[in-house]
């Protein structure tokens, strides 16, 4: 062996080999015969060819996106039914003539369907004076400069909020613009039901359509 052939072994790396079969992709088309002689070590078959490699990894590729799509068509699908939940919802509230009704006939229907253990409605203490307070500390502490808190509560605020009920998340969410109208609070015995960086449009709808209900049972002087 020459000077000259050692010398090109020892700078002939992986990586110059790697850069020059991508600089050449008909390398293997114009080298055929070694395209079939390169084996790759293979976990249960001992070893595979190139072709056979190539074809596996597609393979793989190909149930990965089956399954990612099969995820997506089943989140679409219960999407699809929370949103129905919710559609079929607002009329029932439409018809409610007291804050009692209202809140009974939520909590009903969201404890029945969904996953929810818990659900209060908090007026604003100019309709409720015994809110007050709550809704301060909770602005203050929880909320402070949020319209909505997702996330987990202290033992004593779940107590105040919630009473007895399991609750291991909530969302919380301002009524009207600035919080004037009062706080809707969902309650979940799932942990990581109501988390931080979750999609807040259907219970932000339902906000602004309990902060449009409000004025007129507030108005009847209902409880």
């Amino acid at each position: 062996m020459t000077d000259r052939t050692q010398r090109a072994e020892i700078s002939l790396d992986d990586t110059h080999i790697a850069d020059y079969l991508a600089s050449q992709p008909d390398f293997f088309v114009r080298q055929r015969g070694l395209l079939e002689q390169l084996r790759l070590p293979h976990e249960q078959r001992g070893s595979v060819s190139l072709v056979e490699a190539k074809l596996e990894r597609q393979r793989q590729r190909i149930h990965a996106l089956e399954e990612d799509i099969t995820q997506l068509m089943t989140v679409a699908g219960e999407n699809e039914r929370i949103f129905r939940v919710y559609l079929d919802l607002f009329p029932r509230l439409f018809e409610c003539t007291s804050l009692g009704e209202l809140e009974g006939c939520m909590r009903h229907t969201l404890q029945e369907q969904l996953r929810v253990s818990a659900l209060r409605l908090v007026p604003d203490a100019r309709w409720h004076p015994s809110a007050g307070e709550q809704l301060e500390r909770l602005y203050r502490e929880r909320m402070a400069g949020r319209d909505v808190y997702l996330g987990r509560l202290g033992k004593d605020e779940k107590q105040r909020l919630f009473g007895d009920a399991l609750v291991n998340s909530c969302a919380l969410i301002r009524l009207g613009r600035q919080g004037e109208m009062g706080l809707l609070a969902f309650g979940s015995a799932d942990s990581g039901h109501y988390r931080l960086g979750m999609d807040t449009l259907i219970i932000r709808q339902l906000a602004d359509f309990l902060a449009l209900l409000l004025p007129r049972l507030v108005a009847d002087g209902r409880p």
